[in-house]
Order: C-alpha cells, then sequence, then structure tokens
C-alpha cells in the first residue's frame, strides 16, 4: 500500500523505473485492474500516473490492447535528438555562454555518479544523471527562456534513451564514454569544438535495425 499526498506521482516514478530498467518490457500489457491493487489506489489514480507516463512517451493505448509499454519509434528519436541538440549548441556555444573550471568540474561529478549507476546496471538513475549533465551546459548559457523549453522535453529522456539502446544493441558502458567524450570537448572551452561535439553526441549516425527486426 502506497501512501502519500501525491499518489499518481508516486505511482509514475514506480512504474517508470521499472519501465526503463526492463522490468516490463516493450510491449508488455499494463493491466490497470492488476496494477491498481498491487499498489492499493484506485483505477482513477492509476489512470492518471499511466496518462503522464503517456506523455514522456513510455507507454501507449490502443482500442484492442488497453495500455501497454511504448518503444519510441526511430523517427521519433531522430526528432528528440534533433530538438535537444539545436537547443544545447545553442544555449551552450554563444559568447555569453559561461563555459569555466566550475562547470566542467560539475559535469565530471554527474559523470561519476552516471558510472556508477551503469555498474548497477539502473537505466532510471543513468537518465537522471545525463538530464542533470546536460542540464548544467544548457544552463551555462544564461538563456532562462531557452533553459526552460529544454526541460521540457526531460520527461521523453527516459524512453529516448532506453529506445535507443535497443535500436543500437549497446550495452550501458557506451553512454559514460560517450558523456566523457562530450565533457573533453567543454574542457577545451573551445566553442566550435564544443558544437561539433555536442552536435556528434546528438546526431552521428547510429545503425538502427528496422522496427520489424526489434522485438
Amino acid at each position: 500500500m502506497i501512501s502519500h499526498q501525491s499518489l499518481p506521482e508516486v505511482v509514475r516514478l514506480t512504474l517508470r523505473r521499472r519501465i526503463l530498467n526492463n522490468e516490463l518490457v516493450a510491449g508488455e500489457r499494463l493491466i490497470e485492474a492488476n496494477l491498481a491493487a498491487e499498489f492499493g489506489v484506485s483505477r482513477t489514480t492509476l489512470r492518471a500516473a499511466l496518462m503522464e507516463l503517456k506523455n514522456d512517451r513510455l507507454v501507449e493505448f490502443s482500442p484492442r490492447r488497453g495500455c501497454s509499454v511504448a518503444r519510441m519509434s526511430r523517427a521519433e528519436i531522430e526528432d528528440a535528438c534533433f530538438a535537444r541538440y539545436l537547443l544545447e549548441s545553442g544555449a551552450a556555444c554563444e559568447d555569453r555562454a559561461v563555459i569555466d573550471d566550475s562547470l566542467i568540474s560539475s559535469m565530471e561529478k554527474e559523470l561519476d555518479a552516471m558510472a556508477e549507476c551503469v555498474d548497477a546496471g539502473d537505466l532510471a538513475a543513468i537518465v537522471e544523471c545525463d538530464t542533470s549533465l546536460h542540464g548544467l551546459l544548457v544552463a551555462a548559457g544564461g538563456r532562462v527562456r531557452l533553459t526552460e523549453l529544454w526541460h521540457e522535453l526531460d520527461g521523453q529522456m527516459g524512453a529516448l534513451m532506453r529506445s535507443s539502446l535497443e535500436f543500437q544493441g549497446s550495452d550501458l558502458s557506451d553512454v559514460v564514454a560517450r558523456h566523457r567524450t562530450l565533457i573533453e570537448a567543454v574542457r577545451t572551452k573551445d566553442r566550435v569544438l564544443m558544437a561539433a561535439a555536442i552536435k556528434e553526441h546528438y546526431l552521428k549516425p547510429r545503425a538502427f535495425q528496422d522496427d520489424d527486426d526489434v522485438s
């Protein structure tokens, strides 16, 4: 039984972690009656949590199957990566951005935390580190509205990372290596090199499989 003032949020976070850590796999049906009984909440509360997960692209609803665990398509992944690339490079690579040793140190701390989460195999926690690490770089630009726009995409980062790993057949250690390369570019404080690194981080061609080949 979950006891909390915001029951839908607690249920959402619990299901989100299960989905990201593959305890609930892509395509698996989520039976509302069973989940409501498990969490000790009403169907209305559960449905509110599921609707938030739908907004995060982690579940989907269909007339015949009801609610099931979703996976972003290749096109959706590419669109989300392109949006984040434009916002992040725009924030971090203009002259007013403050790229200093303090920023680099903070990014490295997030990378260390990410490496620990990789060792634990905890994708949900890796997503949080990823969001924090990139958020530091965006905030360095000092553009409040741009930063707000960037964070509006945070909810989809779990679905984006999980789906990307599935399409690429990658393991979690690749995530750390990619972010280490990004930080090394930031360390140079060269705006041209940083822009190129951010572009490669988000837009480097990936060996996606066809949707039909991925179970």
